[in-house]
């Protein structure tokens, strides 16, 4: 599939599509989710498992 290809069934221009590819950290959700759905990938978010500490007992997960 070509960046063409992906443009249009997103909508965009391929020279839109370039400019989100370059400026990927300002593209919003929406964008992202319609991305994936046109590559046919699946975005699964999971919590992270029960063990979340570091050997230090420090968390592992800054947030």
């Amino acid at each position: 599939m070509t960046q063409n290809d992906v443009a249009a069934r997103m909508g965009l221009t391929q020279q839109k599509l370039s400019h989100l590819e370059l400026n990927a950290p300002n593209v919003s959700a929406d964008r992202l989710l319609r991305l994936l759905s046109v590559l046919g990938v699946e975005l699964v978010l999971r919590r992270p498992a029960a063990a979340s500490q570091t050997t230090d007992g420090s968390s592992a997960y800054p947030w």
